[in-house]
């Protein structure tokens, strides 16, 4: 039962904003031509994300979403409030790769038990491609 208010409460508690835009960049080395996402903020009161987007040498644009998510008794499900990202322009595809990240900002309630939480990105890659990565993961509350 205790469980179970813990999701409830999660749910009620967890509103996710989003607060920060897009970062991009660029380069040429050879290592940094795949694609990934990843977790750069956690803690009680944000949740960063971050990706890169392999180019392929086109002339078309790249985009990232990102989905917070947090582990519910019944697996991973988006936060309550806004958890999903607008589209981030992430650049032209002409690059050899481009990055985008975006913050979401958390309400975890003070001495709530601990809540497991991950960043899903969507990324629209060159040429029609598309691709989903999931971040590792991170503990808040407790």
């Amino acid at each position: 039962m205790a469980r179970r208010w813990s999701a409830l409460a999660l749910g009620a508690a967890l509103a996710a904003v989003a607060v920060a835009g897009p970062a991009n960049g660029a380069g040429t080395d050879d290592q940094l031509t795949s694609s990934w996402a990843k977790l750069n903020i956690c803690n009680p009161t944000q949740l960063g994300a971050r990706a890169q987007l392999a180019g392929d040498g086109s002339s078309t644009r790249m985009a990232v979403r990102f989905t917070a998510q947090w582990l519910s008794p019944d697996g991973w499900v988006p936060l309550s409030g806004k958890a999903t990202s607008p589209w981030l322009d992430a650049g032209s595809a002409e690059l050899t790769w481009q990055q985008a990240g975006w913050t979401f900002s958390l309400t975890v309630p003070q001495g709530s038990d601990p809540y497991q939480l991950r960043a899903v990105a969507d990324l629209r890659l060159g040429s029609g491609r598309t691709a989903q990565y999931t971040t590792g993961t991170c503990t808040v509350g407790g």
